[in-house]
């Protein structure tokens, strides 16, 4: 845990590191002679025991379990990437970890349609037998993770991977759902105990989401929306990545879409999915050959007793520029990518949510009540605005859709 809160030291150094010298340990015992032999802008600094022993005993204070790479609890698949967190925290229902898992992420300002197919597909991957694992953020990820703890008597569950520490609930909002997750969930987070999450750490966060899961499902996201990020990793690593496809006039389904014309997976059943992870499981190999690292013992010796620590400062570059997103579109911010202003006003925010439930695809009026959490009286004089505005559209059915600007 020393060696991997180091400064410089990100997973893919770390990795480095135990894979040449054999142990942490050794490593650190190692590390002043690759300091004073390293060049270069970013110079390793050894975090403190003192800071180390902190962070452990803030997280035993609210019964955050450790989860370091080589445990029975790590999971194989996350491991097996190149970027693997060395340890995260985690709260809950631990044993999720260890069952096979699907990615689902999307639109923070998702649709009340959009909210609804995630929360079929998840409770369907639930009964199924998988863990759905998302971010816990508004919209798409509050709806997977919420179907999937209403789904009783499985194998199923789910997984909530956090960009601020395991203990921060982030967004606010979220508290009973975060409550609701460490009792029958699980929550994971590669960040100390009482960070406030920061825009940067979201694609780390993502990177997680698709490194536990045998496939990532994006239901909709805008052309320069953080779930295309997670996509993008699920690619890289050799994942499976659905799309769940939208009205070319929504722009939350622009991120989908161009995702199947790039060769993702058109998903519009969870049949979809199981078939295509069938195929995969049968063919994976990817729990060949994985890491377990000595992280404790000194037993083990180097691998290697050249002085060339070349592949460190290669190592450490690749870490730097892992991190270096700072001004993802995901920022911390949660300006959403539809193109719904900023609300001022408590009618415009009423309004503008409203817009946001609403997508191309009609609506039941009686399930945007439901969704909206309004009284019926206020959704009615507010479609009635709305339409003579022209900017939704009325359809047989006591139906309602939103027109494209």
């Amino acid at each position: 845990m020393r060696l991997a809160r180091s400064t410089n030291v990100g997973p893919v150094t770390f990795r480095k590191l135990v894979e040449r010298f054999g142990s942490a340990r050794n490593a650190i015992d190692v590390l002043p002679d690759i300091i004073a032999r390293t060049g270069g802008k970013r110079q390793i600094v050894l975090a403190t025991r003192e800071d180390t022993i902190a962070e452990i005993e803030q997280a035993r204070a609210f019964d955050a379990k450790p989860v370091i790479v080589g445990d029975p609890e790590y999971p194989i698949m996350l491991a097996a990437i190149e970027d693997a967190p060395p340890y995260f925290y985690a709260l809950g229902r631990v044993e999720l970890l260890t069952r096979p898992t699907i990615g689902i992420v999307g639109a923070r300002n998702a649709s009340a349609n959009g909210c609804g197919f995630a929360r079929r597909l998840s409770a369907a991957l639930c009964d199924a037998g998988y863990v759905v694992a998302s971010g816990m953020a508004r919209g798409i990820d509050g709806a997977v993770h919420d179907a999937c703890l209403q789904v009783a008597n499985t194998d199923g569950g789910t997984v909530a991977v956090l960009g601020g520490g395991v203990d921060v609930i982030y967004p606010r909002e979220h508290a009973d759902l975060y409550r609701k997750l460490c009792e029958n969930g699980c929550v994971i987070s590669e960040m100390p105990p009482g960070l406030n999450p920061q825009a940067r750490h979201f694609p780390r966060r993502n990177r997680i989401i698709s490194g536990l899961s045998h496939g990532v499902v994006v239901v909709e996201a805008g052309r320069n929306s953080g779930s295309l990020i997670t996509a993008r990793f699920a690619g890289e690593q050799g994942r499976d990545v659905f799309a769940v496809p939208g009205s070319p006039t929504d722009p939350r389904a622009a991120g989908p879409n161009s995702l199947i014309r790039d060769g993702a997976i058109l998903c519009d059943s969870v049949d979809v999915i199981l078939d295509a992870l069938r195929v995969s499981e049968q063919n994976n190999h990817l729990r060949e050959g994985i890491h377990h690292f000595a992280i404790d013992g000194r037993a083990t010796t180097t691998t290697s007793s050249s002085d060339d620590f070349s592949d460190i400062t290669k190592s450490i570059e690749r870490d730097a520029q892992s991190v270096i997103i700072v001004d993802t579109p995901e920022s911390i911010d949660n300006q959403e990518e539809t193109g719904v202003p900023a609300p001022t006003r408590n009618g415009d925010r009423e309004t503008d949510h409203i817009l946001e439930l609403l997508s191309s695809s009609p609506l039941l009026i009686d399930q945007l009540i439901r969704a909206s959490g309004m009284p019926a009286d206020v959704i009615s004089t507010m479609l009635i605005e709305l339409e003579l505005a022209g900017r939704v559209e009325r359809h047989p059915g006591n139906r309602v859709s939103r027109i494209a600007e």
